[in-house]
């Protein structure tokens, strides 16, 4: 049987196997077996030398660029790492102020959309194949047409920071003045726009300085996860939740929410609440608090109906805000101006403006006004617009009246996107001039007041695409590339306001693009009073009166607003709380699950009006009863076969069949209150990575201390000492190993660590870990070296309505006394003198007794070649790192490699290794610094230091593993 048979015969046609196929290749199977253990193929490779090697590059070593981020509106830096001129992986840039360092889920995934084959390739006229000097010439001809015709010109976009962008706009505008820029955002915070709006006259969103706050109470804001600035919020707030000496005191932090986010499940405090009570409980808070202000302030704040939290929880909370003003934060991720002039004004009385609020230095990285989207709708069914450009904008995916739109563009007679990946809006419009991927070009983005990045080409464009300023500039009359449009706009608008620092522009410049961002000192709006007037204006939210549930939309960790639903990487990565991949749900309470009569997997008709989408449920503690919560960015059709999971040989080994594979579209459904859950008769089995939820064994009902927790007094008591432990196995049969150079060694900080999943991603991108596909997932198959289990306390057979909620990343623990290397047949695990467990591919046979014998179940085997051949996507495979064939076992290896090149820079350097010269892909990338690696023979090394830490603790030591 040829490898094509057998691949055909096992790969694409398991699901459909009957018992006279399977013996037939059983046969096959036994034919090759000999062979079994030297089928380890290299991929086919074909290299192309440079006739005119460039000075800087040697073959082999990487180089790393300066760069921002461009996966939501946050803009991190980024550092690019660059191998043989293509990009293979990102890291945070230490330098940028906002992301200090750190990169989430998303931004990792960023690289593989680089590389999507799926992406336009060139412009396109009326869905056919054209030259840019086509689009050009007939652009040019529809924008002159709709000006003569005295119709309005649309350039709609989600928010643009990039200055050089926005001055290529207006010069389109000062081309063609009938022309109007108007911004949307599809998670939009126009609520807390409009509020500082009325309360300080500025339409901006604050910086908010989590990092300032001893007390932290947020409302339905997942700061954590995926509200506005995540990386740097966490990076904020992780500096007051570590222990150390030097800052005794922990911040505290309250969660009132409809749904178990990420930041709820990190809370000190976490309070349920309907998305209809979450007003009620500001209020009640705000009356209370100006009450004992005793400034007479509360005249102006509306009478409000009892809050339905408990009255010792109000009260606590209350106490701590009043004991901390100036030094806590009340946040809300509620997208409603009423609800956020009610936060504005508890943070005026708890005088956090100019603390831990700052208006002055505020935030740019969202500015979409729904307002005003709702009046472009109007005047497109009226007629009124006569042309419309879409820069990354897809409101006919992301918006909610997108049916309305779409009926409207129909009327459009000129229509243009720059989009550089299929999407709907794209394939919607007349003229497609595809923009360059952030990769491929120049630009630049000025997130926050006083903070400059720019964005520099790692790798020349794969397609005939051109940046979006190059083309505005164009049809503006105006013949500059973006390179040179972008060195105009700093040198006329940063270069002459700096504060020292070079004297020439040449050098500034050179200094900008090495870095990766500006910083330009003193940028700073003046000082802003508060308004209380607006307040007393507050329009209180109606009840909901339709019997049925509380609808819960958010943005999750994976996928976001959705822009990235191609990217393999973030449909495979694990939601942190329910461990889904692979599509959404609909999540509600046990206890609502017990008044539907629904199981995990049951399919429920969602519906509000006309609208409904069919979706399986997921029973999640910790949410309140009569609310159902689903997430946005799924559900998307015709822009790409991974957003779909259809079955394609390349991409996913197992078909999927089932109504919607890909997960259904929520974006219909904002606005809604209430909806209606219908149980169908239908059950889809959840493609999730966790199988158990609780830290109590199912048969025996033993309580495992997986994960160990204390509290700060307990620790802080004089006659402290180290967590206890179950007892070491006194029993051995093997000798210590000597270690007499490194001894490498990792320590998670749990206190520390959110479960934000960015570790995850960046170990897939650095070790070249395979996607499987959902069918995969479900049979417990998903390969990720490192996973994070979330546990909840209480047990399965008597859950918490409101459960505390533990995140635990566990990988190879690399043991001393490693059960695996005790059990491989032919040696393929083995330990290294540094302390190392390593995996030998091409020795191993797949016998699998390391997995079995594994007691942390982190070792994972390849059932199939999951390698596939599409030569565009596997350019972001990292060469230092084998791709593994079917029938082979692989792990977390410390990541290795990076260890050996720590050794020859240093090496080269005539110098010994220092603490921070190697970092893992792991460590490198968590935005709350809560994984350290280091050698631990290094007294001096930061890893030695934690290794005594009073917290540390090793699991399931009692088994003797070490």
């Amino acid at each position: 049987m040829s490898h094509d048979e057998r691949k055909a015969g096992v790969q694409d046609r398991i699901d459909t196997l009957n018992r006279r196929t399977f013996l037939q290749i059983l046969g096959g199977s036994f034919a090759a077996l000999s062979l079994a253990g030297c089928d380890f193929r290299p991929p086919r490779e074909e290299i192309v030398p440079f006739l005119e090697q460039p000075e800087e590059v040697t073959p082999g070593l990487s180089l790393w660029y300066a760069s921002t981020c461009a996966a939501c509106p946050a803009s991190c830096g980024i550092l690019v790492k660059n191998r043989d001129g293509r990009p293979i992986k990102l890291e945070g840039n230490p330098l940028h102020p906002l992301s200090l360092g750190g990169l989430c889920a998303r931004g990792q995934a960023s690289v593989l959309d680089l590389y999507d084959s799926e992406r336009f390739r060139g412009p396109r006229i009326g869905g056919k194949e054209a030259t840019w000097e086509e689009i050009d010439r007939q652009v040019r001809k529809e924008l002159e047409g709709v000006k003569e015709r005295g119709k309005k010109l649309v350039i709609l976009s989600t928010t643009i920071t990039s200055p050089t962008l926005l001055s290529a706009i207006e010069r389109f505008k000062g081309a063609y003045p009938n022309t109007e820029h108007v911004i949307y955002d599809p998670l939009s915070a126009h609520g807390i726009l409009e509020a500082h709006a009325r309360t300080h006259g500025r339409r901006v969103v604050p910086w908010y300085r989590f990092e300032k706050a001893r007390v932290i109470v947020s409302f339905d804001a997942d700061f954590l996860g995926t509200w506005l600035s995540p990386v740097e919020f966490t990076k904020g707030w992780a500096k007051n939740r570590k222990i150390d000496p030097r800052h005794p005191t922990l911040s505290w932090h309250a969660q009132f929410e409809p749904r178990m986010s990420v930041t709820g499940a990190n809370a000190d405090l976490r309070v349920p609440l309907r998305p209809s009570e979450i007003f009620d409980t500001l209020l009640a808070i705000a009356h209370r608090i100006a009450k004992k202000l005793g400034r007479g302030e509360e005249r102006w704040l509306p009478q409000g109906r009892k809050s339905p939290v408990e009255e010792e929880i109000l009260e606590k909370t209350i106490d701590r805000l009043l004991e901390t003003r100036g030094r806590s934060l009340v946040v809300c991720g509620v997208n409603d101006v009423d609800t956020q002039l009610l936060v504005n004004a508890v943070n005026h009385l708890l005088d956090n403006y100019g603390e831990t609020i700052d208006l002055r230095q505020p935030s740019l990285q969202y500015q979409g006004d729904d307002d005003r989207m709702r009046a472009l709708i109007e005047e497109m069914g009226r007629g009124e617009v006569g042309g419309m450009l879409f820069l990354d904008a897809n409101p006919l995916y992301d918006h909610p009246e997108r049916e309305r739109i779409a009926r409207a563009l129909e009327r459009i007679p000129f229509t243009l996107s720059f989009a550089g990946r299929r999407e709907e809006t794209a394939g919607a419009c007349t003229f497609l001039a595809p923009d360059d991927h952030p990769l491929e070009r120049w630009g630049d983005a000025h997130p926050h007041f006083g903070v400059y990045t720019l964005f520099q080409p790692t790798i020349a464009p794969l397609y005939e695409t051109r940046s979006a300023i190059t083309s505005l500039l164009a049809w503006s009359g105006v013949e500059t590339t973006a390179y040179d449009a972008l060195r105009e706009v700093w040198r006329e608008k940063l270069f002459v306001r700096r504060k020292g620092g070079a004297s020439d522009f040449e050098t500034f410049w050179t200094n900008a693009v090495r870095d990766g961002v500006f910083l330009l000192e003193g940028e700073r709006l003046p000082l802003a009073p508060f308004e209380f007037r607006p307040v007393a204006r507050i329009r209180r939210p109606k009840a909901p009166t339709t019997e049925g549930f509380e609808l819960a939309v958010f943005a999750g960790v994976a996928l976001g607003d959705g822009r990235q639903a191609n990217n393999p990487w973030l449909q495979e990565l694990p939601d942190p709380i329910a461990r889904t991949t692979w599509g959404n749900h609909a999540a509600i309470s046990p206890a609502s699950a017990r008044r539907l009569g629904v199981v995990e997997g049951r399919v429920v008709r969602l519906a509000t009006g006309s609208k409904g989408v069919e979706l399986p449920v997921r029973i999640e503690p910790g949410m309140p009863e009569g609310v159902v919560a689903v997430a946005l960015g799924y559900g998307r059709k015709g822009v790409g076969r991974i957003a779909a999971n259809l079955p394609v040989k390349k991409f996913l080994p197992i078909e999927v069949e089932e109504p919607n594979p890909g997960g259904v579209d929520l974006y219909p459904f904002l606005g809604a209150h209430t909806v209606t859950l219908t149980p169908l008769d239908r059950i889809e089995p959840l493609a999730r990575t966790q199988g158990y939820d609780y830290q109590v064994e199912p048969m025996t009902g033993k309580k495992r201390e997986i994960v160990r927790e204390t509290t700060l007094s307990e620790l802080e008591h004089p006659e402290a000492e180290a967590h206890e432990t179950e007892p070491e196995a006194e029993a051995d049969l093997w000798p210590e190993h000597p270690y007499p150079g490194h001894k490498w060694g990792m320590a998670i900080d749990l206190n520390a660590c959110t479960g934000c999943a960015a570790c995850v991603v960046s170990c897939q991108a650095e070790n070249n870990v395979p996607v499987v596909g959902k069918v995969e997932v479900r049979k417990n198959r998903a390969m990720h070296w490192i996973r994070i289990d979330r546990y909840y306390s209480g047990s399965e057979e008597a859950p918490e309505e409101n459960p505390h909620v533990a995140f635990q990343p566990m990988l190879c623990q690399h043991c001393d006394h490693a059960p695996c290397e005790t059990v491989c047949p032919v040696l393929a695990t083995l330990h290294s003198s540094e302390g190392i467990n390593m995996q030998i591919y091409n020795r191993c046979v797949g016998t699998r007794y390391c997995a079995n014998n594994c007691p942390y179940k982190v070792r994972r085997f390849n059932w199939f070649d999951y390698a596939h051949d599409d030569l565009v996507q596997n350019l972001v495979l990292n060469p230092d790192i084998t791709v593994r064939s079917r029938g082979v076992m692989e792990k977390c290896s410390f990541c290795i490699q990076r260890i050996a090149e720590a050794k020859r820079n240093a090496r080269g350097e005539g110098r010994d290794l220092i603490d921070g010269d190697v970092k893992t892909a792991c460590m490198e990338s968590c935005p709350g610094e809560a994984i350290v690696f280091g050698d631990v023979n290094n007294p001096n090394s930061r890893i030695a230091r934690l290794m005594k830490d009073p917290r540390r603790y090793g699991v399931l030591t009692e088994i003797g593993t070490k």
